[in-house]
């Protein structure tokens, strides 16, 4: 094995000094899933039988016209449209193993021990499934932005004319990189002189929709996360602008047997506590099971501009 927290391996932590009452996180992209309805929910693995679960797709509510028929002619049947697509849910684990020494020495401000670890766990897990869900929105058949370039407002309205063209209902939102996000606004500054307003995000509207939402431009709902993938050889970003429908995801619960040294956290994540007595080691380790899925290729466009 290997990456265990031990005592002579974390210096910036134990050190002659007496550690501020203060403790700085490292930088991370720590926002969740936007609670948005372009993204399709497909339910809880959990007793279903399988790992994977299949959303049917069917032509209907208007899918197909009624046909000009004579009077007193029968009508031809028409052949009823479906598909569907599939997600499957997948084991994701993290494990973070320390020192008895390294752990009776954390302070008590510090961030060797159960409760950091429990909280990492969940937020862990989140930053995962939004992970999953950029590097699928970054590859839909319909593209708009050129290699090299910053996103402009022509890009934009070049991926919401695509969708309306496609016939994807609203609402609408984008995942961008916060690259692609200060191109953009950088774009309406200079160029719309204030006559299309940029509606930015209230506390209330962060609270429902999570820390990633950035405000709502021309009826788009706006989303940043760093987990946006580069394209074309780090050069550019791959955002995306899409409905529902376009992407679907899933996971599952986890059965909770009573086991002392296990837990479950948020209702999906199960945090458990591994010991090997005979190093000294005490591991924590998360585990969460979800899968993220393209379901209507035409129900997003990809935004592939300048990184």
């Amino acid at each position: 094995m290997a990456g265990e927290i031990i005592y002579s391996g974390i210096g910036d932590l134990r050190t002659a000094e007496a550690l501020s009452a203060e403790m700085l996180l490292l930088l991370a992209d720590r926002n969740a899933l936007p609670n948005h309805p372009a993204l399709l929910y497909a339910g809880d693995a959990q007793g279903r039988g399988s790992a994977v679960l299949k959303i049917p797709e069917i032509g209907l509510m208007g899918y197909d016209l009624l046909s000009s028929t004579g009077d007193g002619s029968p009508v031809s049947n028409t052949a009823l449209t479906d598909g569907s697509c599939t997600i499957t849910v997948a084991r994701y684990s993290k494990a973070y193993e320390a020192s008895d020494l390294a752990r009776l020495t954390d302070p008590a401000n510090g961030k060797i021990n159960v409760s950091a670890f429990a909280a990492d766990a969940v937020q862990s897990a989140a930053n995962t499934l939004v992970s999953l869900v950029c590097n699928v929105t970054d590859d839909f058949s319909a593209t708009v932005g050129t290699s090299g370039s910053d996103l402009s407002i022509a890009n934009f309205l070049a991926a919401i004319q695509a969708l309306e063209v496609a016939k994807v209902m609203s609402p609408y939102m984008a995942i961008l990189h916060p690259q692609q996000m200060g191109d953009l606004r950088a774009a309406i500054a200079a160029t719309s002189g204030g006559a299309i307003q940029w509606l930015p995000a209230s506390a209330e509207q962060i609270q429902l929709l999570g820390n990633g939402y950035r405000g709502q431009w021309l009826g788009v709902d706006l989303f940043t996360s760093s987990y946006v993938p580069t394209k074309n050889a780090g050069a550019d970003y791959g955002g995306a602008m899409f409905g529902r429908g376009a992407v679907a995801w899933a996971d599952s619960s986890i059965p909770d047997e009573g086991d002392p040294m296990q837990t479950i956290l948020a209702g999906k994540v199960l945090f458990e506590r591994d010991r090997t007595a005979k190093s000294g080691l005490t591991a924590y380790v998360s585990h969460a099971y979800m899968g993220v899925s393209k379901a209507i290729d035409a129900a997003g466009v990809s935004i592939i501009t300048d990184a």
